[in-house]
């Protein structure tokens, strides 16, 4: 046992000292008696012989008080794991053209179902695929004509998912279109501004100062035709700002063509990139980031479960001294030994004067 105060331990011989001379002087007050012969020669009682004890009793409680005051203290050894996580904002296309139909198992669904199944369980992780995030800060962003935040870079998960579940697709003629490029911006000045948004009163710079990477992950399935920033300036800033961009493009299967050669000879060649294509592209590798299609479930959850493994959390251990405070039990203690002398004092041990 260690003493956070080791010097308050002094005073309790001074204070043992004061409270004797204070029992002398009290003891020195008696009544007058004409003899005392015959008191003296009359055996002392059983209580006579324990009125010393009160005196005891309020010693043990200085002691107590005293070792209190210097804070008891025993070191354990714990064992935190820190983690150095990843700032992630999920961009998510909600114009019109996300009602297209593709494959999800055996049947046919909206492109923008496909969307938000494959978001919760990157997001909150699905047994045996996908293993969530849960050290990581998370936010969502969606998009047609405007940026909409749904969502705050935010722990909390649960609460993410629910709000990915609530997605629907654009249904206003006059909001419809695809502005990746201004969501893109959006999403990189949250990311830059991180320390200054989160509520420090949560311990949000604390949070902050774990955040290993920032990055952005675009959902499209057009190219940006609408908004007032360019998707190659939008990713300049990301760039400039440190915060890698990885694009997605949900698009119909491919189709390869075949090129006609010597004769009726044909080879099959991959179908190349769209112009659309291509600036998704030039976004993610100019950041430091990836450029994948996708055109179907089990292809998107692909897409989603490469960059998982891409962007991990880093999880150390550390051994850290701690203190364990042990001055309540001297405080208790000195309760006890003063209300026992109380007792005492007031009942069996009563003295007068």
């Amino acid at each position: 046992m260690t003493f956070a105060y080791p010097w308050v331990l002094a005073v309790f011989p001074a204070a043992v000292l004061f409270y004797l001379r204070y029992i002398g002087a009290v003891n020195q007050n008696s009544l007058g008696w004409s003899s005392v012969a015959v008191a003296q020669s009359v055996p002392l009682s059983t209580r006579q012989r324990f009125l010393w004890l009160p005196a005891l009793v309020r010693i043990l409680a200085l002691a107590a008080v005293t070792v209190a005051l210097a804070r008891p203290q025993i070191e354990r050894l714990t064992s935190t794991l820190e983690r150095d996580g990843v700032a992630i904002e999920l961009l998510v296309d909600i114009s019109s053209s996300m009602e297209m139909r593709v494959r999800y198992g055996d049947k046919e669904t909206s492109r923008m179902f496909v969307a938000k199944e494959v978001l919760r369980e990157f997001i909150q992780g699905k047994e045996g695929e996908l293993s969530g995030r849960p050290n990581d800060l998370m936010g969502m962003i969606s998009f047609a004509r405007y940026a909409d935040t749904i969502c705050p870079l935010t722990l909390s998960h649960e609460a993410l998912a629910f709000l990915a579940d609530q997605l629907t697709i654009n249904d206003r003629p006059n909001e419809d279109g695809t502005a990746y490029g201004d969501a893109t911006a959006l999403a990189a000045a949250r990311l830059a501004r991180l320390e200054e948004t989160l509520p420090e009163a949560n311990g949000g710079k604390a949070v902050a100062g774990t955040i290993k990477s920032k990055l952005i992950i675009l959902l499209t399935d057009g190219e940006n035709n609408c908004g007032r920033m360019l998707p190659l300036q939008a990713a300049a800033l990301a760039k400039e700002w440190g915060i890698r961009i990885y694009t997605i493009s949900l698009t119909d299967p491919p189709k390869n063509q075949f090129v006609r050669v010597e004769g009726d000879e044909s080879i099959e060649v991959a179908r190349a990139r769209s112009a659309a294509e291509q600036v998704l592209e030039e976004m993610a590798s100019s950041t430091g980031g990836i450029f994948r299609r996708a055109h179907d479930f089990d292809t998107l959850k692909a897409v989603y479960r490469e960059i998982d493994g891409l962007e991990r959390t880093e999880l150390r251990s550390a051994l850290r001294r701690v203190p364990e405070e042990k001055f309540a039990w001297f405080v208790a203690a000195a309760l006890v030994f003063l209300a026992i002398e109380l007792i005492l004092r007031s009942t069996w041990l009563r003295r007068i004067p």
